[in-house]
């Protein structure tokens, strides 16, 4: 469960983070801190949409750099001949 914390100066003039179990509305807290569960729980949790959409963003880049290295070989006149 996430939870409210706030900045506490220490003696040698760093800051750390202290949970604060008093304030439980969170869009009130100046920092949040969620468990590592949560945060695992978040990245995995796509839904069939979401995943098309991120794997075709992914496969999108993969055809422009393939483009782009192809118009390059143009450019420079590839000399890989076969035969």
């Amino acid at each position: 469960m996430p939870a409210c914390a706030r900045a506490v100066q220490q003696a040698d003039g760093s800051y750390a983070l202290v949970l604060d179990p008093s304030a439980t509305d969170l869009s009130t807290c100046a920092y949040v801190v969620q468990t590592g569960a949560e945060l695992g729980n978040s990245l995995v949790s796509f839904s069939a949409s979401d995943g098309a959409l991120l794997s075709s963003g992914v496969i999108s880049c993969w055809v422009a750099a393939y483009g782009i290295r192809s118009l390059v070989e143009v450019i420079k006149g590839s000399t890989n001949e076969t035969g």
